[in-house]
């Protein structure tokens, strides 16, 4: 199954893929913890039908930043992976860009 909940902002995209590219996705299973990320993806699966970003097996892990943080912002299902992530984001909306963390169209 594809996934479901997609970031749309490319500022924020282009920001969560500098985080994993230095080795964010790592430091966010390591951060959050196996329990934690297990969690999320029995949420996940629970209401979709797969576990996030269509990762199988167990042990916490996570596959993309993007996916967790999109079902975070959607309010789906808020969750530590994309709390831990958002937190080490530098600017994620540019003040002179379309989009900003105070537009509620974003």
């Amino acid at each position: 199954m594809p996934t479901t909940f997609w970031i749309t902002c490319p500022s924020l995209d282009r920001a969560i893929s500098r985080l994993e590219s230095t080795g964010g996705v790592r430091g966010a299973a390591e951060g959050v913890g196996d329990e934690a990320v297990d969690e999320i993806h029995a949420l996940h699966l629970a209401r979709y039908g797969t576990r996030v970003a269509g990762v199988g097996g167990t042990g916490g892990h996570v596959k993309c930043l993007h996916a967790f943080t999109a079902l975070h912002l959607s309010g789906a299902i808020p969750n530590a992976v994309a709390d831990w992530t958002l937190d080490r984001l530098e600017k994620p909306y540019p003040e002179d860009a379309c989009c900003t963390a105070e537009d509620p169209q974003t």
